[in-house]
C-alpha cells in the first residue's frame, strides 16, 4: 500500500510537471503571437516612415551597401546567435545626433552622427552586432507589446493573440526617450552587448572595439551628444566593466581586424565628403541670404 501511494504521488507530480510545461509552452506561444508576422511588417514600415520623416534619410548607396555587407558578415559568422533572422536591412538617418536602434522586423536604424563617431571598423562591428542581438531577441516587438499591455491593464502573456491597434504615439514620437519604443531596460541592453562581443569575435574582429567605443561614449564631446540616447542605456561604468570582462574571457585572435581599407574608403571618407559638401552648400545659402 505504501508503494502504491508513492507511485500515485509520483504520477501526480509528473502530471503537474507536464501540465506546467504545457502552460509555459502556451504562454511562450501566446507571447510570440502578440503581433502576427503580417502585422509586424505593417508596423515596421510605419516606424521606418515616421523615423525618416522626423530625421531624414541618407540615401547613399555606397554607405548603405557597405553597412549591409558588414551586417551579412556578422550574421554569417555567428549563426548560433543569429539563427532565425532574415536578411537585415539598414536605414541611415540624416541627423548628427548619435542614434542607433533595432527595428520591428529585420531593420537597423543608424544615424549619420553615430557613424561619424566611430573611429575603427571593429567598433562599427560591435554596435551593429548589438542591434543584431536585439533583433534576435525581438526587443522592439516585445516592448511594443508590453506598452500596449500597460494600456489594456494586462501583462505580456495574457494579452489576446489578436491585439487591438497600439497607440500611435509609440511609433510616431519619443522613440529614444525613457518609456519610449526603444527603452528596453538596462539588462536587455547589457545582454545584447555581451552577445555582440561574441558575435564580432566569431567574425574575427578585435573584440576590444567594444571597450574603446564605450569608453569614447563616456567622455565629452561625445558624452554630451549621447545625452538623449544615454537616458535609456545602462550607465557607462557598467558597460565598460562588462565589455572588459567579456573580452578577457576570449582567447586572443591572431591578426584580428581593427580596421580596413574598405571601412576607410567606403564609410569614413564617404561621410566626410558628404559632410564637406553640406557645409559648402550651407555657406552658399548663408551668403545668398546676406546679399
Amino acid at each position: 500500500m505504501r508503494y502504491f501511494k508513492c507511485f500515485l504521488i509520483l504520477g501526480i507530480l509528473g502530471s503537474l510537471t507536464v501540465f506546467s510545461g504545457c502552460q509555459s509552452s502556451q504562454k511562450r506561444e501566446a507571447e510570440t503571437q502578440l503581433i502576427p508576422d503580417d502585422k509586424k511588417s505593417a508596423l515596421s514600415s510605419q516606424l521606418t516612415q515616421n523615423l525618416v520623416q522626423a530625421f531624414g534619410e541618407r540615401e547613399d548607396e555606397v554607405v548603405r551597401h557597405y553597412l549591409k555587407e558588414s551586417i551579412a558578415l556578422l550574421m554569417a559568422s555567428a549563426r548560433g546567435h543569429t539563427a532565425g533572422l532574415g536578411s537585415v536591412k539598414v536605414v541611415v538617418l540624416e541627423t548628427a545626433t548619435p542614434y542607433i536602434a533595432a527595428g520591428i522586423v529585420d531593420t537597423i536604424y543608424v544615424s549619420v552622427g553615430m557613424l561619424e563617431a566611430i573611429h575603427y571598423e571593429n567598433e562599427l562591428a560591435f554596435i551593429l552586432a548589438t542591434q543584431i542581438a536585439l533583433l534576435k531577441e525581438q526587443a522592439t516587438v516585445r516592448n511594443l507589446a508590453n506598452l500596449q499591455g500597460h494600456e489594456l491593464g494586462s501583462s505580456l502573456v495574457t494579452l489576446p493573440t489578436t491585439p487591438i491597434e497600439p497607440a500611435s504615439d509609440y511609433l510616431t514620437k519619443g522613440w529614444f526617450q525613457p518609456g519610449g519604443l526603444f527603452d528596453f531596460g538596462q539588462e536587455t541592453y547589457l545582454k545584447a552587448e555581451r552577445t555582440a562581443v561574441e558575435i564580432i569575435y566569431a567574425a574575427k574582429f578585435d573584440p576590444r572595439g567594444a571597450v574603446t567605443f564605450v569608453q569614447r561614449c563616456s567622455i565629452n564631446p561625445f558624452q554630451q551628444q549621447m545625452r538623449a540616447l544615454g537616458k535609456i542605456l545602462p550607465d557607462f561604468d557598467s558597460r565598460i566593466v562588462q565589455a572588459r570582462e567579456s573580452v578577457a574571457k576570449l582567447t586572443p585572435l591572431r591578426d584580428p581586424i581593427v580596421t580596413s581599407q574598405a571601412f576607410e574608403e567606403r564609410l569614413q571618407s564617404h561621410l566626410q565628403v558628404k559632410k564637406a559638401k553640406f557645409k559648402t552648400k550651407k555657406k552658399a545659402n548663408a551668403a545668398r541670404g546676406k546679399s
